[in-house]
This record gives C-alpha cells, structure tokens and sequence, in this order.
C-alpha cells in the first residue's frame, strides 16, 4: 500500500466530524461543512488516483472541483426554502 492511500483513508476520517456537522448545525455551518467535504472528497480522490497509479482517474476529480461551486448554490439555495 503506497503512502497516497494510506494518506486518503487519513483524510477520509476527516469526513466524519464534517458529516456530524452537516446534519447537525445550523445553516450557514452546514454550507461551510459541505463545501469541506466537496474539497476533502476532491483531494481523496486525487490521492487515491495516483496512489493507484491511474492517471485516467485524476479527470473524475476535476470535473467534482468544477462542480462544487453550482452544487453548494443549489444546496444554499433548498436551505433556504426550507428554513
């Protein structure tokens, strides 16, 4: 095991307490919970394409740090109806 997956389990840890956050807090906390989990899952996947040695995998993990942006809006966006 290369020392790129033993670094993405590390960080995946990470997204426990930002889960608890996410579902438990208000909803500004909640917006800035989600954005870390979206870079968090961004860096995760990074690690675990080149741990693995595939170059191929590193496009999935671009185009989720494209879509981060539109999908914390929409999520700002049904929080707000909901509140």
């Amino acid at each position: 095991m290369s020392s790129f997956v033993i670094a993405a389990i590390a960080m995946l840890a990470a997204l426990v307490p930002l889960g608890v956050v996410l579902c438990r807090a208000e909803v500004m906390s909640a917006v800035v919970a989600y954005e870390a989990i979206g870079s968090v899952a961004v860096l995760v996947l990074l690690l675990l394409a080149e741990g693995f040695r595939r170059p191929g995998e590193f496009e999935l993990a671009i185009l989720l740090a494209v879509l981060l942006l539109g999908g914390g809006l929409v999520f700002v966006r049904f929080l707000e109806r909901w509140r």
